[in-house]
């Protein structure tokens, strides 16, 4: 999908509109993709798996939930969130890999929307609530039982 469709639906589900568009287009590239390369979004998605973790242990301070908190566990799991790549329609926006025909892959869109929540916080300027203000319009908050 192009750029000029891709981005600007992307930013309406995730509720966020980035300063730097180049920083969303990068998440929406899959490792091995004709554009991104190699590598992809992958160092996107490190830094928005880490950012999810963070804003996730907050939400747990912040109710007073255990760590072995089964709604929190699920919330990052690979399924869950690439379950939320497929509902929302994100999935359909990934650059991906032209070596994999047909749906994406469980990895792809986990890593895709870790990517996202990479992007927006260095966009943001690191800024944890616009994170975790686009995790919640994908229906991702640990407070919220």
């Amino acid at each position: 999908m192009s750029r000029q469709v891709s981005i600007p639906v992307v930013e309406g589900i995730i509720e966020y509109v980035f300063n730097n568009k180049e920083l969303l287009w990068s998440a929406l590239h899959a490792a091995g993709s004709r554009e991104g390369g190699n590598d992809g979004n992958k160092t996107l998605a490190m830094l928005g798996d880490a950012v999810l973790k963070v804003v996730v242990l907050d939400d747990l301070i912040i109710t007073g939930a255990s760590r072995g908190n089964q709604r929190t566990d699920n919330i990052v799991s690979n399924e869950n969130l690439a379950g939320i790549c497929t509902t929302t329609g994100i999935a359909q926006y990934i650059n991906g890999n032209p070596s994999q025909w047909g749906e994406q892959q469980t990895k792809t869109k986990t890593a895709t929307i870790e990517a996202i929540f990479g992007a927006v916080f260095l966009d943001s300027g690191k800024k944890i609530d616009c994170v975790r203000t686009a995790m919640a319009a994908l229906g991702l908050d640990a407070r919220v039982g």
